[in-house]
């Protein structure tokens, strides 16, 4: 199979997932724990079947449209902040957590034919990760992510993808401990409406910080609207050439006001799909995808028209 970072090189548009957690809440009658989140389901035999046929409606989508995918693991909250507080344990529940989920997409991929597929080893930020005050400095940000971005490596995934941090100082630190691993990784920032980092950080900036410490395979937005990722593109100057991927929102709404609807909110999909080809044509954008509220309908219309 071609390497991810090969086929990124060559140009090769490459489709991800969507939505996880939205799914779960809003096409499950499946209760996911409030801290642990995704991760929780793994090892429960419903919880698994759940998220077993969310991901295969992204490979199927993939599959159709002839596009090669990447999936990540259920893991944004499986960190020593979010087992502790969900009871679960320390350091070892850290590792059993995020070895399972590479486990389960390891066995999930088992015999799959089509496009290429990788797996996305995923971390997320130690806090909040739409309130930067939580955000550790970049010392003991290296520590905290250090012994999940060890885990996942070791277990086998394919790159390791640092989720929707608000924060640059902790960025830094999740991007050092990254490298030393050897395996591509991707820092990927979510952004308030007025382009910046939450923490009030000029996106330019802040990729300039990370690279100076430790430079990622390139840099991606996450869990923002399109409109608002083509606003931080346009305006990003010479930066921009570092961002190679955008995993959006299916609405224009907030992730707090999102996770507060009783219903999952998007743009129909044909939209969605046009505003994201369009990051690609204009920005030349390698890998696109969703985040809150997309749905494997979203991903099947993207890839419809990446293949165009």
């Amino acid at each position: 199979m071609t390497s991810f970072t090969d086929a990124v090189a060559s140009g090769t548009a490459v489709l991800t997932d969507g939505a996880i957690e939205t799914r779960v809440m809003f096409e499950t009658p499946i209760a996911m724990d409030p801290d642990v989140q995704v991760a929780g389901l793994l090892g429960d035999r419903r919880g698994e079947a759940a998220l077993a046929e969310i991901y295969r409606s992204y490979l199927d989508a993939a599959a159709s449209t002839g596009v090669p995918l990447v999936i990540g693991t259920p893991t944004f909250r499986a960190s020593l902040h979010y087992t502790r507080r969900a009871g679960l344990g320390d350091i070892e529940a850290v590792q059993g957590l995020n070895s399972a989920a590479v486990a389960f997409h390891r066995l999930l991929l088992d015999g799959h034919s089509g496009p290429p597929v990788w797996v996305a080893g995923v971390l997320g930020p130690a806090g909040d990760a739409y309130r930067p005050a939580e955000a550790p400095p970049e010392s003991a940000a290296f520590d905290y992510h250090r012994p999940q971005i060890d885990t996942l490596a070791e277990a086998g995934v394919d790159l390791i993808f640092a989720a929707t941090f608000p924060a640059v100082g902790e960025a830094v630190g999740a991007a050092r401990a990254m490298a030393r691993t050897g395996l591509p990784f991707v820092v990927s920032w979510v952004l308030g409406a007025d382009t910046l980092l939450l923490d009030g950080t000029p996106l330019a900036e802040a990729i300039r910080q990370v690279d100076d410490a430790a430079a990622p395979t390139y840099f991606s937005l996450s869990c923002i609207h399109p409109t608002v990722a083509a606003r931080a593109l346009g305006d990003g100057g010479d930066a921009v050439d570092r961002i190679n991927e955008v995993k959006a929102n299916g609405s224009t709404l907030s992730p707090a006001e999102l996770v507060a609807l009783d219903h999952a909110e998007s743009d129909p999909p044909a939209e969605f799909a046009a505003a994201m080809n369009g990051l690609r044509r204009d920005y030349g954008i390698a890998v696109v995808g969703g985040c809150c509220g997309t749905t494997d309908e979203h991903m099947r219309a993207l890839g419809a028209l990446l293949t165009e």
